[in-house]
């Protein structure tokens, strides 16, 4: 599969209509329905690599930061303090923000610390689940490369990202499955890198507040400084209050190109409803 720099410059253009269209369709209503609810619950994300196809509850905004440690090997480790925002536009889309507000990367070119990236997305369900159909859904995101290229944190070029989600119930344990189409920016500013990655994420509730999950992942060769790789994660969340979650997980490396290590922990809160505010009293 090709693909080149003009094509994707069309996407953004591309996004912008379809999430036109599906706001005109499925507008927010700030005086009935699912949108103006008065009740606030979290939909989190973490602590997987898998993206669900539920969205964020439609007019709610939704914090999460979560700090994590890898060793990627080699005597190198980075710590990692990253999150953002996320709003629910309509019940089948969702607005996403998220970037790395504290970056520490540690290896043979000595201790650099700094910002990272910022990625922007917007993530869509299409189809919902049924007894014998799984939900459907696609992720686009764009990242922002606000990351240093001098200190090495960054490669300085925009990547994008768009994922194939589905979703499904069975019995108590539920499941997750990405596939991602990864484009990124190469350091000499001609053309682009492509991978896919795989992700699996299955869920299995453990009393009412807590859930386990484990997940594969892996990503095939990106380019001669990422070469493919497989890895596993193991973690948990647990609810504190149907807006508070934590979480914590767990990596490690399957294959030897893989990072070797990974832990983490954070938070999702869901700060409110803002369409809400906008109901007549």
């Amino acid at each position: 599969m090709c693909f080149r720099g003009p094509w994707m410059r069309l996407v953004p253009v591309v996004l912008l209509f379809g999430v036109t269209l599906v706001w005109s369709q499925d507008p927010p209503s700030s005086t009935e329905g699912p949108c103006a609810g008065t009740t606030v619950v979290s939909v989190p994300s973490r602590p997987t690599v898998t993206s669900a196809t539920d969205t964020t509850q439609c007019g709610v905004a939704e914090l999460e930061y979560g700090l994590e440690r890898q060793w990627p090997g080699g005597g190198a480790n980075r710590d990692d303090l990253s999150g953002g925002l996320r709003f629910g536009l309509t019940p089948n889309l969702d607005f996403h923000w998220s970037s790395s507000d504290f970056l520490h990367v540690m290896n043979g070119d000595g201790n650099r610390t700094g910002f990272g990236d910022t990625w922007l997305g917007l993530r869509y369900r299409f189809l919902g689940q049924t007894k014998h159909r799984p939900a459907l859904g696609l992720f686009y995101t764009t990242k922002v490369p606000t990351a240093s290229v001098a200190l090495g944190l960054g490669s300085g070029r925009v990547d994008y990202a768009i994922s194939f989600l589905a979703s499904k119930d069975v019995h108590r344990f539920h499941f997750d499955f990405n596939v991602i189409e990864l484009l990124a920016g190469r350091p000499s500013g001609l053309g682009l890198d492509h991978d896919t990655g795989f992700a699996l994420a299955s869920w299995l509730p453990v009393g009412k507040r807590l859930s386990v999950v484990v997940e594969p992942y892996g990503y095939t060769l990106l380019n001669q400084s990422s070469p493919a790789f497989a890895s596993a994660m193991a973690g948990c969340n647990y609810k504190v209050t149907p807006r508070l979650y934590l979480d914590t997980g767990l990596d490690l490396g399957i294959t030897h190109s893989a990072p070797h290590k990974r832990v983490y922990v954070g938070v999702t809160y869901a700060l409110a409803n803002l369409y809400s505010w906008m109901r007549p009293n």
